[in-house]
């Protein structure tokens, strides 16, 4: 159901969920170009969801793929990237995803702000709203230098959420 025709695909899905209604969360990575072996792989930390990718041509670089549900704590997530961020030192990083902190909202992003770009030197490359509400709640972070990625936001039919993308200068 979920295929799509020259791409391969990994599920990072909640694990072990019985509710009775359709969980927040869970994402998908889709992929055309070889992947190192074992990634994607998902190393969700304290109840942020993350999927690890390493591609076969550029084995330094580390994309991960994040998903915070409202109802997780703030610290939560800051603390997984503290650890994220701990195990690659030395390796170029992205992170991209639905971090659910308004990026728009001084008092909302300041702890995320001060971790990331203050203490870590990540630059937060989306400027624009990224949902059908006017805000601004996903991501890409990146310590690559300027001219090595470039970065949007699309629409999307399909969700209240629009697309954010990064494309690399290889």
């Amino acid at each position: 159901m979920y295929t799509i025709d020259g791409y391969r695909l990994f599920r990072n899905d909640i694990p072990n969920y019985s509710g009775p209604t359709r969980p927040y969360g869970g994402t998908a990575v889709y992929s055309r170009i070889p992947l190192a072996d074992g990634y994607p792989c998902a190393q969700n930390i304290n109840g942020i969801e993350l999927t690890v990718i390493k591609t076969q041509d550029h084995p330094d670089l580390t994309v991960f793929g994040l998903y915070r549900s409202p109802s997780i704590a703030l610290s939560r997530l800051l603390a997984a990237l503290r650890t994220i961020h701990d195990e690659n030192l030395s390796a170029q990083i992205i992170v991209i995803g639905d971090f659910n902190v308004n990026w728009m909202v001084e008092s909302e992003r300041q702890s995320l702000y001060n971790f990331m770009v203050l203490e870590n030197s990540y630059r937060q490359m989306i400027s624009s709203f990224t949902t059908d509400n006017r805000t601004l709640i996903d991501y890409i972070y990146t310590n690559l230098i300027e001219n090595e990625i470039h970065t949007g936001v699309l629409e999307a039919y399909f969700s209240d959420h629009k697309a954010i993308w990064a494309s690399l200068k290889v």
